[in-house]
């Protein structure tokens, strides 16, 4: 086993895989460690849909991020497939974010007001001529045509096989810990105390994360928001991307209905429950009743990592300044994968980023 890399990255999920998939293309050898296997927790049980967050300042750090990563979704979409032979289901789409209360139509109405040019506005007969299937309930709907959606693990695996061909390498190990001299990490010690040594680090462990708090300098506070999934299989398909309130539904290419989500604060529990399949098939059947006689084929369950703020950290040690992280999108990591990735690459590479980072460092939390 090779025991010295230009760049180590601990976790193997969207931005460990995106990560390593820019570090390789710029030249650099690169590691991935991952104590399970690639996106086996959130990267690999998302929904996989791709909308820039509506509403928002155009001036904001986080508006700025989600256009940046989803203009680089869909550079990858143009290569990436044909790179790593792997088709992730990548497909361009219309999302409309749904009202069913007149609260809701309000909240929606005043961006539509504010951003006009970005959103087109849909009245109950309106959103019937788009999918006559809608319940009675829903009264009203904002459409954003920058949407895409892909299947995520699909996504993150052809990442990192892009990765791989450039020379990356995967080790399947626990860190045991992180061993540093002169004020740099050095090395990382694996569970079969075999020791591996880089010049640079990224952290990118998802709710984990927190775990690395002490080579930070203060707390990373990232914890899990468990979210739920489910797969229902109809002879009809939705091939368009609906939201409303926490949920979404749409069709993947598995040919399946994927819809959800929970939004739970229980730990590191990624079991699914009764409960939850329930919750979302009541809310999905109301928007679309159709699906009441669809077969439920499959559950998943996640654990998203938020921080308290709700925004990333995309950020560099002070303590150790080769090491870094990339964590804390929450609901949005699929989104942001490929912006975290780049942003962490460029930094490393050339110590500057094509987008300003600073409202995403960990020292907000001191």
């Amino acid at each position: 086993m090779k025991t010295n890399y230009d760049v180590i990255i601990i976790g193997g999920g969207v931005v460990g895989s995106a990560s390593a998939f820019y570090l390789s293309n710029s030249g650099a050898s690169v590691a991935i460690i991952e104590k399970d296997s690639i996106a086996s927790h959130a990267s690999g049980f998302a929904y996989g849909g791709i909308t820039p967050t509506i509403g928002l300042d155009p001036n904001s750090s986080y508006h700025k991020i989600s256009r940046y990563s989803y203009k680089l979704h869909t550079l990858l979409a143009d290569a990436l497939p044909h790179v790593s032979g792997i088709d992730y289901g990548f497909r361009i789409y219309p999302n409309i974010d749904l009202a069913i209360n007149d609260m809701e139509k309000d909240r929606l109405y005043e961006i539509y007001k504010k951003f006009s040019n970005e959103y087109e506005w849909c009245d109950r007969k309106d959103l019937e001529k788009i999918d006559s299937r809608l319940g009675p309930n829903v009264i009203s709907g904002l459409i954003s045509n920058s949407s895409s959606g892909l299947d995520p693990y699909k996504f993150s695996l052809s990442l990192l096989t892009a990765a791989e061909k450039k020379g990356a390498k995967f080790i399947n190990s626990k860190i045991d810990e992180l061993i540093v001299k002169n004020n740099k990490v050095k090395n990382v010690v694996l569970a079969n105390r075999t020791e591996i040594f880089a010049k640079h680090f990224i952290i990118a462990t998802g709710p984990w994360s927190n775990e690395f708090s002490k080579w930070f300098g203060n707390n990373i506070p990232i914890r899990p928001l468990k979210g739920q999934i489910i797969r229902l299989k109809s002879d009809q398909k939705i091939n368009l991307g609906f939201h409303w309130g926490t949920n979404y539904v749409t069709s993947k290419q598995d040919g399946l209905i994927w819809a959800g989500t929970t939004e739970e604060d229980v730990g590191f529990d990624e079991i699914p429950t009764f409960e939850a399949r329930n919750e979302i098939l009541s809310s999905v059947v109301e928007i679309f009743p159709f699906l009441k006689d669809s077969q439920l084929i499959h559950q998943t369950a996640c654990l998203r990592p938020l921080t308290i703020d709700k925004l990333p950290i995309i950020s560099q040690s002070n303590i150790y300044n080769n090491l870094f992280i990339g964590s804390g999108a929450g609901r949005q990591g699929i989104l942001l994968g490929p912006g975290m990735g780049k942003i962490l690459s460029d930094l490393i590479t050339s110590e500057t980023s094509e987008i300003d980072i600073k409202d995403f460092s960990h020292l907000r939390f001191s």
